[in-house]
């Protein structure tokens, strides 16, 4: 006689192509008056214990027969066959898509709760850590230029940024999770998947939210709080909104994105009304059109797919999405001599950041020629790269008097030893008296006073 059918070997005779006759010892759930889908659904789930974890195993699928063969003589039904996963057809794979996302939702609400664990990766998650620290980055390269020295400060300065970035992205994803769910890219998210629910994400958000405007406002100083709720706030009730119905969100989202490097500043005591942290801001807002152009080009369809108006949305050829990209590059390329001119920094700044910025002209020329996904993505790991650098360097060239009265500091040694090497006013201009560098040795203070003697000469009496 026929052997039962979860005893059938996968490559048994038996089992591909099923058998013409009614197979004996059927699962009670196939003799049922339940419909077909719940009957296959009922017998898969007691082939899945008995067949265990094999990885053998978990190649193989339900595949649809004959009705007659699953319930003789009413003629409706499935019997449960094994069949390799790369034999399945197309139109039964769509078929158990189709079936299987009402009850995939359905089956959400059955999960067992989360572990500690795994409840606090969903809250790490739900916080986004990449956006934290592009944030913990830039807001300490702003609290390093101001050249304050009190640790306390700018702990609480670095922490209350990290907690505010939390809580404005929890509020981002609370507002967005229909949004979410249906974009490849972020369905995996807490809430989509069900791992949180949206009370959970407000209560996050408001508990980070008032941790970090606490921080900020008693760490260092109310006027970084109360920057710092306008970050929060611009973030959860103007950029999230807009991204549905204007292709300038972007242009809004740079401002949150800007921000942390002034809150850094803030937080350091430096002025608010002051030329630098116009500077700053200028810098970090010019750096997010590049950069967030080529993940908008690279999530196109996604974004599509769920209702989000981007600048790629109807962009055929990418033509308004490379302007953009080069426009940020282009503004980033001008603000060294702006920096310069306004004593910021020293005129080396100008030289040394020409390298930076000439490869980032050439990686956004690249995708407006060539736009792909590739090329986005060397536009987005370059936009990091770049704005590493581009910081280093103008805290490295900074002019500021803070900064030089830490004598031991790693950087004024390095410009101390730079100095002695210096070789950009001196040996390529002829004009040391541009030279930031102090001289020290005999040959250095021969050549300036050679320069001044010699421009006194030439000046008209």
């Amino acid at each position: 006689s026929p052997l039962p059918l979860p005893l059938i070997h996968p490559f048994h005779p038996q089992a591909l192509p099923p058998p013409a006759l009614p197979l004996p010892l059927q699962p009670p759930s196939l003799h049922s008056s339940s419909p077909p889908l719940a009957s296959a659904r009922a017998c898969a789930g007691e082939v899945k214990a008995m067949l265990g974890r094999s990885t053998m195993m978990r190649r193989l699928l339900l595949h649809r027969c004959p009705s007659s063969l699953a319930h003789p003589g009413r003629g409706g039904g499935l019997l449960v066959a094994f069949r390799p996963w790369n034999t399945r057809r197309k139109s039964t794979s769509a078929a158990g898509e189709t079936a299987a996302a009402p009850a995939g939702r359905a089956a959400d609400s059955n999960k067992a709760p989360l572990t500690y664990r795994e409840k606090a990766g969903a809250y790490f998650q739900l916080a986004k850590p990449e956006l934290s620290a592009l944030v913990i980055t830039t807001g300490t390269w702003g609290f390093l230029l101001t050249g304050c020295d009190n640790l306390a400060a700018g702990a609480s300065t670095v922490s209350g940024l990290v907690l505010a970035a939390a809580s404005a992205a929890a509020w981002n994803q609370a507002s967005e999770v229909e949004h979410d769910r249906q974009m490849v890219r972020t369905r995996g998210r807490p809430l989509p998947s069900g791992r949180l629910t949206i009370r959970q994400a407000a209560g996050f958000s408001l508990t980070t939210g008032a941790a970090g405007v606490g921080l900020l406002t008693f760490g260092a100083n109310p006027l970084t709080g109360a920057l710092g709720l306008a970050n929060i706030v611009l973030y959860g009730m103007a950029y999230t909104p807009m991204k549905r119905f204007s292709e300038y969100n972007t242009h809004v989202g740079a401002v949150v994105g800007a921000l942390p490097v002034v809150v850094g500043w803030t937080g350091g005591g430096g002025a608010v009304d002051s030329a630098e942290p116009l500077v700053l801001f200028s810098i970090l807002y010019a750096w997010q059109f590049p950069h967030f152009m080529g993940i908008a080009y690279k999530y196109r369809q996604d974004y599509k797919n769920a209702g989000y108006r981007m600048v790629t949305r109807d962009d055929e050829g990418a033509v308004r999405t490379s302007y953009w990209a080069n426009c940020g590059a282009a503004v980033l390329c001008a603000l060294p001599f702006v920096s310069c001119s306004m004593g910021m920094t020293s005129t080396m700044f100008i030289i040394s950041s020409a390298i930076p910025n000439a490869a980032l002209l050439h990686v956004c020329n690249k995708f407006a020629k060539k736009p792909s996904g590739r090329t986005a993505n060397k536009l987005i790991g370059f936009g990091f790269v770049y704005l590493m650098v581009f910081l280093g360097l103008m805290f490295f060239h900074s002019t500021s008097a803070a900064l030089e009265q830490h004598m031991d500091s790693v950087r004024n040694m390095m410009r101390r030893v730079g100095k002695q090497m210096c070789v950009h006013e001196i040996k390529l201009t002829g004009t040391p008296e541009l030279c930031p560098v102090e001289p020290k040795s005999k040959a250095e203070k021969s050549l300036v006073l050679e320069a001044k003697s010699k421009g006194s000469k030439n000046t008209p009496q």
